[in-house]
């Protein structure tokens, strides 16, 4: 199989809702070629690069499947149309998490990394001041709402993809092990792609986690003269990114995922939740009572 092949199909995302589980699953079969980085944003923040640098970003060269799993894919406005650009049809997967419940988890995400010190109500009424000023930083890490708006990102792509095939899944339907194999297996039937039962689907990727030593999450986590000096020390991509991997898994201390209590919340994100949901029922079908709140 050529290496230089663009993707068969993309899982969007969405954000906080196990793509990074799903990626790791794929990636021990050998028909899949993933990247090695689980984000390019090639489609998304990337699009100036050139189709060789994307290329660059998959290691193995015999497949029987290319795809690409990248949650930034549904958000960023100009990604449908960039990937029409080097792609007709491509099949779409989207794992979708309850509304609330996926703001909540990217704010404990953004606090973690540093990125937030505000209470989470705060940081729900902040979102609108802090996107307004088109501010790439907040775009990426304080876009707890605007990434629920799941109704108007679908009908983006359906837009765009007439013609393509959309396959339309659950994160809390995930949660359940004895629900993954049935899940995967829906997965694989869509992409036409023959199960593999010796696949270990029991691990629990990107779990909820503080770090260790802040120096360290902000050496990693952001720019500053250290992170610059690596880079020109270490050209390779692939080498700084095995490394960076190293040094965040070291730095992360697991803990116990913490449950949002929906008591705390203001009512009207209480009613956006619900609002979000069963716009999104109506676009995709999808059972989601256990949503409302």
């Amino acid at each position: 199989m050529n290496g230089n092949k663009l993707p068969d199909f993309f899982i969007l995302g969405v954000q906080k809702a196990a793509t990074s589980t799903f990626h790791k699953i794929l990636n021990q079969d050998s028909s899949f070629s993933l990247p090695y980085k689980k984000e390019t944003h090639f489609f998304s923040e990337n699009f100036n690069k050139s189709l060789n640098w994307y290329f660059n970003q998959y290691n193995n060269k015999t497949y029987e499947i290319r795809g690409e799993i990248d949650p930034s894919y549904i958000y960023y406005k100009k990604t449908p149309q960039n990937i029409k650009k080097h792609i007709i049809n491509p099949k779409f997967i989207i794992i979708f998490r309850k509304p609330i419940d996926r703001a909540y988890s990217h704010y404990l995400m953004s606090k973690s990394r540093g990125y937030e010190n505000e209470t989470f109500n705060n940081a729900l009424e902040l979102e609108n001041k802090r996107l307004e000023n088109g501010s790439k930083f907040s775009f990426s890490h304080h876009s707890y709402l605007s990434r629920g708006l799941y109704h108007k990102q679908v009908e983006k792509y359906k837009k765009v993809f007439p013609d393509s095939k959309f396959l339309y899944l659950k994160y809390e339907d995930f949660l359940i092990i004895d629900n993954r194999k049935k899940i995967l297996r829906k997965i694989y039937s869509f992409l036409n792609m023959k199960f593999k039962d010796d696949l270990n689907i029991s691990f629990h990727e990107n779990k909820s986690a503080l770090m260790r030593f802040e120096f360290i999450r902000d050496l990693t986590h952001s720019d500053n003269m250290l992170r610059t000096l690596f880079k020109n020390l270490i050209p390779s991509e692939y080498i700084r990114f095995i490394i960076t991997s190293k040094i965040n898994n070291l730095n992360k201390k697991n803990i116990a995922q913490r449950k949002l209590s929906y008591s705390t919340i203001n009512k009207k994100y209480i009613d956006w939740n619900n609002e979000q949901s069963y716009s999104l029922s109506k676009s995709c079908n999808l059972d989601i009572k256990s949503w409302i709140i």
